[in-house]
């Protein structure tokens, strides 16, 4: 099976993200994708973001189920937008796999903690979906963590983001993968703790040595400190030990702000 996840920042590199989305189409099985934007108009951007992305990424991927969730009403990574749109998440399964329980929850913040024009009020989730291959479970948890502090260290709030994950995937029967963007550093002990409860880290296990790639050191040459770049990480995937890991690949493709993070494995 395939799986890539991606955080896909609101589609602002339309047309090269959706050609390697329409490539990977055939052989990948499941798109985790973050900073997806969603609104029932369907007719409009938002800046220089795609207000109706999740519907143009549906339309390409004719043989997935898509999944959106809702994270905040009248936001996207720039702040305020237009009250229809929604930032959110979404998953794409293919049709040939039942989807057995999908859902998702609040890991930062609520529904109602965004306050307009406040960037760090706003709230963070974790989805997930739940389906059979041959008579295992598996579950696939898509996240996207708090972008606060900008450092990526860890805090309270991140503490107890990963304690929540944890929460709920230690109660799952059956293999879980969890990836995303988590926004933290690979030694926080936000990251750690996954390790400590027997998952292992494919960004560390496989020596990635960037999930951010070149591209955003072009965007936004301000995060270098001393010729260094500061923000190398903040994706991770973390599979439990009956996932038989084939390949894990992050390459650096001028997509988005992040990097696809590519996972090949079997059960």
């Amino acid at each position: 099976m395939k799986l890539i996840s991606l955080n896909t920042y609101c589609g602002y590199f339309f047309e090269p993200l959706m050609a390697f989305i329409e490539k990977n189409s055939a052989d990948t099985d499941i798109f985790c994708l973050q900073e997806l934007l969603h609104n029932e108009n369907n007719n409009f951007h938002s800046g220089p973001f795609r207000a109706n992305f999740f519907s143009e990424i549906s339309r390409v991927l004719k043989n997935f189920e898509g999944i959106f969730v809702p994270v905040q009403r009248g936001v996207n990574p720039a702040g305020d937008t237009d009250k229809n749109v929604y930032f959110g998440l979404g998953i794409f399964i293919k049709n040939k796999f039942k989807v057995q329980n999908s859902g998702d929850f609040f890991i930062v913040g609520n529904g109602h903690s965004y306050v307009k024009g406040k960037e760090t009020t706003l709230p963070f989730k974790m989805q997930y979906l739940q389906f059979l291959i041959g008579k295992n479970l598996l579950t696939i948890c898509n996240v996207h963590g708090t972008a606060w502090p900008v450092n990526k260290l860890d805090s309270d709030e991140r503490l107890e983001q990963s304690k929540k994950i944890l929460n709920f995937v230690n109660k799952q029967p059956g293999e879980k993968i969890i990836t995303g963007d988590f926004n933290l550093f690979p030694q926080t002990k936000s990251v750690t703790i996954f390790e400590d409860a027997g998952f292992c880290n494919l960004v560390k296990n496989f020596n990635i040595s960037t999930t951010r790639g070149s591209l955003i050191k072009k965007m936004h040459p301000e995060y270098y400190v001393a010729g260094r770049i500061f923000q190398e990480f903040a994706d991770y995937t973390f599979v439990s030990p009956g996932i038989k890991v084939k390949n894990y690949t992050v390459p650096d493709l001028p997509l988005s702000d992040h990097l696809p993070l590519i996972l090949e494995f079997n059960t």
